[in-house]
């Protein structure tokens, strides 16, 4: 949760309320002058009409959900990714213990695989386990040591085949993971883009009002601010959070003590972390409003 005291762009999550100032401020511009009257020219050498920016702040918010449901996909690849680790490790754990106790002064221990730690990552996870993998195989066809049965079975019930498939299905819980994150990357490149062309369309109608409003000075005074004035962060408040059945949760927070705070606001990232870049804004309310807010953000899907 933050509290602001001014207003302009401070982030990917900003853009919405900064978009929707400049929209109605366009909208009310054009009811002065004449319908349509503020007809854009952009950067790229383009047009822009009040419409057409109301329609980039619509494609924007969609685009910002596509962020965010491609943020629930990937992390539900990636706790895949955990499970499988997480039921690999102890037999890879088991299958060194059992070399340990009884193939010690054979050549295939001279090729027993070390243990990863559960964070490692993809080719430092994998790389012991496809060790283990052949090396499990290679000892089946070999002589078995005084008090070993061959094929070799774990004392979990685990044998080579069943071990060699977790290792597949693992590989390919890797490979869906990377196709998300590609996926998330291509969602997060093309809120960017929009993102680019709208700051250039709000950025091209602040130098373009004192022209175009100069018989309205009321409209100059009333110009949304493009980037915030100095100022400072306001101290943080605390909140608290209790779950709304079925799927909505509801917010309460401190005031602040802040004497010219503007107003509160909810932002929200899909996923157990937090990234500034991908967060979006949820909500806001004054400081005379109830301190709370009830959403259904990242709840109404799985993850």
């Amino acid at each position: 949760m933050s509290t602001g005291i001014s207003t302009g762009i401070t982030g990917p999550s900003s853009y919405n309320a900064v978009m929707a100032a400049f929209a109605q401020h366009w909208l009310s511009g054009n009811l002065k002058l004449a319908p349509g009257a503020v007809i854009l020219t952009l950067p790229d050498k383009t047009s822009m009409t009040q419409a057409q920016f109301a329609a980039l702040l619509t494609a924007l918010e969609t685009q910002q959900g596509v962020v965010q449901s491609r943020l629930v996909a990937a992390g539900i690849a990636r706790g895949n990714v955990n499970v499988l680790k997480a039921a690999l490790l102890p037999k890879l754990n088991l299958f060194i213990s059992l070399m340990d106790g009884s193939y010690q002064g054979t050549g295939f221990y001279e090729m027993r695989p070390y243990a990863p730690g559960i964070l490692a990552g993809k080719e430092e996870f994998l790389l012991p386990l496809g060790k283990a993998m052949e090396l499990w195989k290679a000892m089946n066809e070999g002589t078995a040591p005084a008090g070993v049965t061959l094929p070799l079975v774990l004392g979990d019930g685990t044998d080579q085949g069943s071990f060699a498939s977790e290792i597949s299905a693992l590989i390919f819980a890797y490979a869906e993971l990377t196709r998300k994150e590609v996926l998330l990357g291509i969602a997060r490149g093309d809120r960017n883009v929009i993102q680019v062309r709208a700051y250039g369309a709000m950025l091209a109608y602040r130098e373009s009002a004192g022209n175009k409003y100069a018989r309205h000075p009321e409209m100059i005074e009333t110009l949304p601010r493009l980037s915030p004035l100095p100022g400072h962060t306001p101290a943080a408040v605390n909140a608290s959070a209790t779950l709304q059945a079925p799927d909505h949760s509801k917010i309460i927070h401190s005031a602040s003590p802040e004497p010219l705070l503007e107003r509160y606001e909810l932002r929200g990232c899909a996923g157990p972390d937090w990234n500034e870049d991908d967060a979006v804004h949820i909500a806001s309310h004054s400081p005379g409003e109830p301190r709370e807010f009830i959403t259904d953000f990242a709840l109404n899907q799985p993850g």
